[in-house]
This record gives C-alpha cells, sequence and structure tokens, in this order.
C-alpha cells in the first residue's frame, strides 16, 4: 500500500491511557509520511484537540454518542446531535477517501455501520469487555464490518475470542511509547523512594497498597517513602487518606496531585509499584517506567504479567495481597542497589518491544494488508 490516507476516530473526551497510545500512533504514522485525519469526539475537554494541533494534523470534531440505560440526558443528547454528526461523517468519508479507518471505541463503528460496508476498518480493543449478552450482541455486530481485531495484550486477545471474534481476525499489537534514554539511577538519598502514578480510583490497588505499607511499618521498619501521583480531590482519594490515617501510615506516604510532566515524575522515584485489582489490558504506567529504567512490582491481573519478567525486570505479585506486595516491597529495601540493574534491563526491553515505532509498523504492516 501506497503511504496514503488513514482516518482515525478518537472516540475519548479526554486524554487518558487509549488517547495517548492512538496520539503516539499518529504522531509515527505522520512521522513516516501517511497522511492522516481525526475524527474527534465533539465531547472533549481540548486536550487531544491541543496534540493534534501541535503535530499539525488535521481534524474534525463530530458528536458521536451512545445509548446510556442510567444517564438519559446524556441519551437525548446524543441523539439530538447524532443526524448532524453522521452527516458530517458522511461527508468527510466521502471527500478524504481513506485507505483505511482506524477505530478505537465501538459506538463510533455501530452508529456509523451503513457508511463503512465498503471500508477497510481495524478496530483496537484496550478495554477488557466481558462476554455478556450486550457485548456479544455489540461485537457481532462489529465482527460485520472490522476487517482486523488487534489486542494489546494476550490477555485482550482471550477477551476478543470470549467475544466470539474469529482468531483470524485478530493481531497482538502491544501498546508503545516513544523512545527515551535511560536515565541514571538517582542520587542514593536517605530513603527509598516508591511511586504509584495514575488514576486515584479504587481498581488501581492504592488500598493495598496502604494496608501493605501498614505491615512493614514499626519501630525496625527501614525508611521508606510512597509518592502518590494522581487527582488528590476526589471522594475516593479523600477516603484513601482517611485509611492512610486510621493505618497509621502517613509518615510513609506523600502526596503529590496530577502532574502532567513524565519525566519530573519519573526524577522523584526509585522504583513504581503498580497493585491492580482489575484487569490492566497493556498498563502504559508499566511501559514508561521501563522505558525510564525504572524496576517495578506489579499485580498478576490483566496484562502485567506480559510486560515484566519477574525477578529480572521487576516483581509480580498476587493482586489484592497485602501480605505478598509487602514482601515484594522489603525485598527491594533490603536490596535497593540491586534494582539498578533491574531497571536498566527493563529499559532495554522496553526499547526492544515497546517502542511507538514497533507499534506503528504492526499496524501499517496490517494496513497494507488490507486497503482496498
Amino acid at each position: 500500500m501506497n503511504k496514503n490516507k488513514i482516518l482515525v476516530f478518537i472516540g475519548g473526551s479526554y486524554v487518558s491511557g487509549l488517547e495517548v497510545v492512538t496520539l503516539h500512533l499518529i504522531s509515527e504514522l505522520k512521522r513516516e509520511g501517511y497522511s492522516v485525519r481525526c475524527i474527534v469526539n465533539g465531547w472533549n475537554d481540548g486536550m487531544i484537540i491541543k496534540e493534534l494541533q501541535k503535530m499539525e494534523v488535521p481534524f474534525d470534531e463530530a458528536k458521536l454518542g451512545w445509548l446510556y440505560l442510567t444517564k438519559p440526558r446524556w441519551t437525548i443528547d446524543s441523539l439530538v446531535h447524532l443526524p448532524g454528526a453522521y452527516l458530517k461523517c458522511r461527508k468527510i468519508l466521502k471527500e478524504f477517501n481513506p485507505d483505511i479507518v482506524h477505530f478505537c471505541n465501538y459506538a463510533s463503528v455501530i452508529l456509523l455501520a451503513p457508511l463503512l460496508k465498503n471500508e477497510a476498518c481495524v478496530y483496537n480493543l484496550q478495554e477488557p469487555h466481558g462476554p455478556n449478552g450486550k457485548n456479544l450482541f455489540i461485537y457481532r455486530l462489529l465482527n460485520r464490518r472490522i476487517k482486523i481485531f488487534t489486542a494489546v495484550s494476550r490477555y485482550i486477545e482471550q477477551v476478543l475470542l470470549d467475544l466470539r471474534i474469529p482468531k483470524d481476525k485478530i493481531r497482538l499489537i502491544y501498546n508503545g511509547v516513544p523512545v527515551v534514554e535511560c536515565p541514571p539511577g538517582r542520587t542514593p538519598a536517605d530513603i527509598f523512594v516508591f511511586g504509584i502514578i495514575g488514576q486515584v480510583v479504587p481498581w488501581k490497588g492504592h488500598t493495598t497498597l496502604v494496608d501493605a505499607v501498614h505491615l512493614l511499618k514499626g519501630p525496625a521498619a527501614r525508611p521508606f517513602l510512597v509518592k502518590i501521583f494522581g487527582n488528590d480531590k476526589t471522594a475516593y482519594a479523600a477516603a484513601l487518606r482517611d485509611h492512610i490515617r486510621a493505618t497509621g501510615t502517613e509518615a510513609f506516604f506523600s502526596w503529590e496531585g496530577f502532574v502532567r510532566e513524565q519525566d519530573s515524575i519519573y526524577s522523584q522515584v526509585d522504583a513504581v509499584i503498580v497493585p491492580s485489582l482489575s484487569g490492566e489490558p497493556c498498563s502504559l504506567t508499566i511501559l514508561e517506567s521501563m522505558m525510564r529504567g525504572k524496576a517495578l512490582i506489579v499485580s498478576d491481573r490483566g496484562g502485567n504479567p506480559e510486560l515484566i519478567e519477574d525477578k529480572k525486570t521487576g516483581l509480580i505479585f498476587k493482586a489484592d495481597d497485602p501480605a505478598q506486595l509487602a514482601g515484594c516491597i522489603s525485598s527491594f529495601l533490603e536490596r535497593a542497589p540491586s534494582t539498578l540493574p533491574m531497571g536498566e534491563k527493563a529499559h532495554e526491553k522496553a526499547l526492544d518491544s515497546f517502542t511507538e515505532y514497533k507499534m506503528a509498523a504492526a499496524y501499517t504492516a496490517i494496513y497494507a494488508d488490507i486497503a482496498n
């Protein structure tokens, strides 16, 4: 396929993991000479648009919503804007005439299905959709329009199989992040600093971490600090603060709030903890930490064990098990210098397997195979 036209639908209303990965892909496609155009969710906070403008990628906004049984106002808003969004997308498809249409959420595919009869469509799944009646119905419809489904881990590959997507239509493509030169380890300090990075929500496992720290505290405890990076103004963050106070572990935690600059985050920590309770498809926090030479402690949920080599680039513990997590933290503290080689190996693994270049190369190979 000539390096010509890719139309990318970005369905998120704000920049989270899926949107970050999609923007990485768009950036690499543009760098390689592909003509990329985007259709952005009309309900957005402006950050996606700023990133596309920075990359000089043309885009249009379309209010393609969805039908929500528990949110009638959202449903009404979606229905009101659907005709205009549908006509706008039809016009763009006709004028741009893409070789490939790349989707990241099922709503856009379902709503635009009548326009996609002759389009070469790729669908990237980054969520563990369960095989319930609703999702089985949705993915049966998707299967009629999508030529290739991409899974970001073997865990998500199995999710697609459970949703009855044929195996020959599934491709495994891990997320990719920009290459970063591995910085030297932090200058030794009085205490070892761990970081927990990302959304401050129950399924991220913050409570398990607090309980693990509670098991380690005491007169003989080795000094260490856990820096919490993420929005600390939510109801859950308030409840987590209460839990930290109740366990008497305040001295071990530092709230850093939301920090956008990644280098600022990683320059402050010696290692990163990802104690996820639910299935992480392909954690960007893990990949970004590896790329910056940080050893990790991660739970065994979702795609986490696919990214980390236990005892080589980090440690893996059983999710929701504070005692196991406490043991991993203790191991890091007892052998603090040995975490530097772990971080170096993590960086090597990221360069080998998890770059945005490798991710884009896998997608362009698919595009070439299915383009009209």
